[in-house]
């Protein structure tokens, strides 16, 4: 048998080496793998790490919040369990203590059972408990438990919440009211003593959820060797805070200690006995505590020091080589406002999308007027290319006959004033067509000219680039950004007041979407980004490891439990790797310099220095006005222009020298964007049903 055990042992253990070591590191290097193939795809990797983060503290949330009810349900009683039509007449533990300490327990158990209708009894026999020695330190032990049986009577056992139970009794028979004794018996190893300087034996008696009195209480413990008497105490609880040895008849009879209690103490929880013993009393108890709990805890703190390698390795910023406080009078070429508040302040907000229409006006694209008090913004197209308005399209219309149904006559009311039978439609053709089609099809109304037919298509597509050629002439050619607000803006009109466009919140993605396929892989390191998500990769598998360790297997030796504090500590470690893994190339923190140097000039910039700029350039407070807005300068920009006359833009009412003006575009458009759219398990000492226990039952 012992050669089984430990075949059986060897193959567990290959068992969980392979499952929580090898298993991960060829996830991990699969992962990288895969990941060496899609360098350009940043993002991906972004959205991947975050993803993992979310899960990972998800995963933590849900074991802590069952770690505290576990916890909860251990430092209670349930003080409230009622046994249901039952009484214990008398419950004799007889306990035979080995050299190992390793326990034979029998407990006999009379029960009176007043009520109909029961089966049996059950008894659970954890094996994780607390035990609080004369030194007031109160530790987990974890003991085995064997053989579990009840003599001459039909059982079953199982396992709730991590705790042996024996049920006895038959689910197909009931029992008659009386008296019926049981027996139970098993082996309880309460493995190695682990109190330093002394050895003590503590075994908590009968459970302390039962719900009823004890009427009849005895003991009966034979140790392998001889005992003091005056070394023995009794509690009436766990942690040795109750002492109820007045109330405890008992003598020691060589090495057997008999007890009884007295029938003047209601004993309704727990009986702890203590015996005091001298160090080395108990010899050759072989350790409880397994090594799958410390072992997912090393490997945390493993993943840890690789996180900080990598870290080194591929996100440390490189040694700066360039000078930030070099003055730039411009910003880098080649990027519009919202490149730099992207690049510069990871900004996704309000504030670039502001920060384009403003450069879109400065470029003589749109014209901004405020409205009613400032309260409303209004901007209108300058270069309109609607071919509709340059050909002056109109579609006329004729009512045939009434409609027959509501919703059509809903239509027709729309299109006819009064008793009108004829109309002119001369915008929003798309939706006339729409809508109307089922008009035309009934007979209700009939289409008698459009004006667009009047051109063939050929005509009509010389027309608009006609038209987009001398909207567009002379005036700079749009970047990408400007190009989807631009669009966004007008997609449906010419002039549009924010609050009122309610699909103007897209642009926000849009324009992200747009940022980050345009600058990601070119100011960002990819392998800086790849590791970032293979680093998210250890911090999900290890938060898994550290739930299970934590709450699962619990296998740990008390004496370690710092390695549990180290390993949490450890995840905190690899999130904060996470987000400093990702860094800039060496481009993008020339950039990134560079946009230094031009913030630095746009704070301490002189006015006879600006007096000089605007001679050369006399649109050059427009021009830098949205570099310093989305660089929070632009109350700065502004006052350095004080002293200054500079030609105002002619377009619109927009008042560019006042900061707060951009407050009420932000909020014109924050009202656009308003106005869319287990428990861990095993382990713990809670016996489950609510109960904290060390054992104990009830009747089913």
């Amino acid at each position: 048998m012992d050669i089984l055990n430990g075949i059986t042992g060897c193959l567990r253990a290959v068992l969980y080496l392979t499952l929580f070591i090898m298993v991960p590191i060829f996830i991990i290097w699969l992962f990288t793998h895969l990941l060496a193939k899609q360098k350009s795809k940043i993002i991906k990797h972004k959205n991947f790490s975050l993803v993992l983060m979310i899960f990972g503290w998800i995963i933590l949330f849900i074991a802590g919040i069952s770690y505290l009810k576990n916890l909860s349900s251990r430092y209670s009683s349930d003080s409230s369990s009622v046994a249901d039509g039952f009484t214990i007449e008398t419950y004799k533990v007889k306990l035979n203590v080995n050299e190992n300490n390793v326990v034979d327990v029998t407990e006999m158990i009379t029960v009176d059972f007043y009520e109909t209708g029961h089966h049996g009894i059950y008894k659970f026999v954890p094996g994780l408990l607390e035990y609080t020695g004369k030194d007031g330190n109160t530790t987990s032990r974890i003991s085995e438990v064997q053989n579990l049986k009840a003599e001459d009577e039909k059982y079953s056992i199982d396992t709730v919440n991590g705790k042996d139970r024996i049920k006895i009794g038959s689910p197909d028979e009931t029992l008659d009211t009386g008296l019926k004794t049981y027996t139970i018996t098993y082996q309880y190893d309460m493995g190695e003593d682990p109190f330093e300087g002394f050895d003590e034996f503590i075994f908590h008696a009968y459970g302390d959820y039962w719900g009823t009195r004890i009427n009849d209480a005895s003991l009966e413990i034979t140790m392998p060797k001889t005992i003091d008497e005056n070394s023995i105490t009794f509690f009436a609880d766990k942690y040795r805070s109750e002492d109820i040895t007045p109330y405890v008849d008992y003598y020691v009879s060589g090495n057997t200690l008999y007890a009884n209690l007295s029938s003047d103490y209601d004993l309704e929880n727990s009986l702890t006995v203590d015996i005091e013993l001298p160090e080395g009393y108990f010899v050759g108890a072989k350790s409880n505590y397994g090594y799958l709990s410390l072992t997912l805890c090393l490997l945390v703190i493993i993943f840890a020091i690789i996180a900080f390698i990598k870290w080194l390795i591929y996100g440390k910023d490189y040694n700066k080589r360039y000078d930030k406080k070099a003055i730039k009078f411009y910003p880098p070429e080649g990027y519009d406002s919202a490149d730099i508040g992207y690049i510069y302040k990871s900004d996704s907000g309000i504030r670039l999308v502001i920060s384009i229409i403003i450069e879109l006006a400065s470029k003589g694209f749109i014209e901004i007027d405020e409205l009613e008090d400032k309260k409303e913004i209004k901007i209108t197209n300058l270069c309109s290319t609607d071919i509709n308005k340059a050909i002056n399209r109109k579609i006329k219309i004729t009512k045939l006959k009434e409609a027959d149904n509501s919703a059509d006559e809903k239509l027709m009311n729309s299109l006819f004033e009064g008793n009108s039978t004829s109309c002119v439609i001369n915008e929003d053709f798309d939706d006339f067509y729409a809508n109307t089609k089922q008009l035309v099809e009934k007979g209700y109304i009939r289409i008698n000219s459009d004006t667009i037919n009047n051109y063939t298509q050929e005509e009509l597509d010389e027309k608009a680039n006609q038209i987009k050629e001398k909207a567009f002439r002379g005036k700079p050619e749009m970047t990408s950004n400007e190009e989807i607000i631009y669009n966004q803006l007008f997609a449906n009109s010419d002039v549009i007041t924010l609050s009122e466009g309610r699909t103007l919140h897209m642009d926000f993605n849009k324009l992200i979407e747009n940022l980050q396929k345009e600058l990601d892989d070119k100011i960002n390191d990819t392998a800086s980004y790849i590791n970032m998500a293979i680093v998210s990769v250890m911090f999900f598998i290890g938060v898994c490891y550290f739930s299970y360790a934590f709450c699962v297997f619990e296998d740990l030796d008390p004496k370690f439990n710092f390695i549990y504090l180290l390993a949490f500590i450890s995840l905190i470690v690899i999130f904060i790797f996470i987000i400093l893994m990702k860094r800039k190339n060496k481009y993008g923190e020339q950039i990134i310099a560079e946009i230094d140097g031009f913030a630095n000039y746009l704070e301490t910039v002189s006015e006879e220095q600006v007096k000089k700029l605007v001679k050369d350039n006399p649109k050059y407070f427009y021009d830098i006005l949205p570099y310093a807005y989305v660089l929070g300068c632009s109350k700065i920009w502004i006052g350095k222009f004080k002293n200054i006359s500079i030609s105002r833009l002619d377009k619109g009412n927009f008042d560019y020298y006042n900061y707060y003006s951009f407050n009420n575009l932000s909020n014109s458009i924050h009202s656009t964007s308003s106005s869319s759219s287990s428990s861990c398990g095993g382990g713990c000492s809670s016996c489950g049903g609510g109960c904290s226990s060390c054992g104990g039952g009830g009747s089913w």
